[in-house]
């Protein structure tokens, strides 16, 4: 396949190896809609295939939207694969009900659907690079709306020509310099009519926006460019400084992160704010629907005296103070339906699924038992027992006279004061006779049932792992 373009190619050929996007055998899925920017990129890799022995697919999105003219360019795609002998994955989602279910823009909904079908191609066929066809001007609009809309560096920083293992080649050549490759090389492509539409920001941006500018700077994008790799820089330093600090302060799991309120509270304000939309998205994992303000509510939170507040944000993630620390976390964590009693084996051992646990009872005599101090282990006077016992979780107007106390405490001042995070207080098993609580497992028991000098028989009670 002979292409022509001596300047093109070398153009593109030195940014991916100025970003190292490619290496020798490279599985390379490519992004292709049929329109001219992603068909100049299949053909410009399919020229450089040999080169970096690459092996190439395509990956084509029908996003049900368009109707029979999306089928076309179904079909212009698939006949574009089998012209250059690439194996082709033609894939289908229904972007409006996405749109619908999710709240999504019609353009965010798009986005969505594409990187989904990516990523999991990429896992299922081994793919080393998913290259997109984003060039420099895409960067110019992108940037111009993310500037109408608010964003910090982070956002103003737009594209990056590499993230992860998505890798945007053109990204330093024009609209004007594809365009040229094309009538060059004769190459064929699809027509997209709703890039016409201007209910969408983007096509409102490159209509009226961007010649608006050019009437004031004719090199207005040149600027716009410099200024996007000078953001890119500092904010790719100020993210080496964030991610050295939650490191270091941040404690992580599966969808919740926790950091001290004070440790946040000392760092620059730039600091602050990377720290809190970094906990943001660890929890989430991504930052799609938070703003800037969602951010600012919480900074301004932490100055009131003393610091208690809950805040939901978008896509299911909430943030609340646990004492001294700060909670992100995925908000299913918290969800799910209470323990339904389950009667207890005595003596014996119960088997309590739900939680991963088991109960382990046994009676012994009071002058045969031997205190363990350990709040895995419960000794009870049995006679001050009823026959049955439950095993539930905690429920609405829960309390009990804790084990060394006089009086009645509610369950929830009880956790409170035991800092039992707010997440595992749902998960804490709960001893009870005639729906009285008998013990709070792993903590006390109600100094009601406790063993006294009177005491003849003891029922033990062991809190165990369940056995797999």
């Amino acid at each position: 396949m002979q292409l022509i373009g001596a300047w093109f190619f070398d153009r593109v050929l030195t940014t991916i190896k100025k970003y190292h996007m490619l290496d020798m055998g490279d599985s390379v899925l490519v992004a292709v809609s049929g329109g001219p920017d992603s068909v100049a990129l299949l053909y410009f890799l399919k020229h450089i295939e040999p080169l970096y022995n690459l092996r190439l697919r395509i990956f084509h999105l029908n996003h049900e939207i368009r109707g029979a003219e999306a089928d076309k360019d179904a079909e212009f795609v698939a006949a574009l694969a089998a012209r250059l002998d690439i194996p082709a994955m033609l894939e289908s989602y229904d972007v409006p009900a996405l749109m619908e279910r999710e709240r999504l823009s019609l353009e965010e909904a798009a986005r969505e659907a594409r990187y989904r079908l990516m990523d999991r191609l990429a896992v299922e066929l081994k793919i080393d690079r998913i290259a997109l066809a984003h060039h420099a001007d895409d960067q110019v609009e992108t940037f111009l709306m993310r500037l109408i809309r608010g964003a910090g560096l982070e956002g103003l920083a737009a594209m990056q020509p590499v993230r992860g293992i998505y890798i945007r080649p053109f990204i330093d050549v024009s609209k004007e310099d594809i365009l040229g490759y094309i009538r060059d090389n004769e190459l064929a492509y699809r027509v997209d009519a709703s890039n016409e539409d201007l209910s969408i920001l983007r096509n409102r941006v490159r209509s009226d926006l961007v010649p608006l500018l050019a009437s004031y700077n004719p090199q207005f994008k040149g600027s716009i460019l410099k200024t996007i790799e000078i953001v890119r820089e500092d904010q790719s330093h100020l993210s080496e400084l964030t991610d050295g600090v939650f490191d270091l302060l941040a404690e992580v799991g599966d969808g919740i992160v926790r950091i001290q309120i004070q440790a946040v509270e000392a760092q620059p304000v730039s600091l602050k704010r990377r720290l809190i939309r970094k906990c943001i998205k660890w929890a989430k994992a991504d930052l799609r629907g938070i703003e800037f303000k969602h951010v600012e509510a919480i900074l301004d939170a932490l100055q009131n005296v003393p610091v208690r507040f809950e805040l939901e944000l978008p896509g299911g993630v909430i943030v609340f103070t646990e004492y001294e620390h700060l909670v992100f976390a995925r908000k299913q964590l918290f969800e799910g339906p209470p323990l339904k009693p389950v009667r207890l084996i005595v003596p014996g051992i119960t088997p309590v699924e739900p939680l991963g646990i088991e109960i382990e009872t046994q009676y012994h005599n009071a002058g045969d038992i031997v205190f363990e101090g350990d709040g895995d282990v419960a000794h009870l006077d049995a006679d001050k027992l009823p026959e049955e016992l439950e095993i539930r979780t905690r429920k609405p107007g829960d309390f009990f006279v804790p084990f060394g106390m006089m009086g009645e405490k509610k369950l929830q001042d009880f956790f409170v004061d035991e800092k039992v995070p707010r997440r595992q207080r749902d998960k804490v098993p709960i001893v009870t006779a005639n729906d009285h609580i008998v013990w709070v497992v792993g903590f006390r028991i109600d100094e009601r049932f406790r063993v006294t000098a009177q005491t003849k028989r003891v029922l033990v009670l062991r809190l165990k792992p369940q056995r797999r």
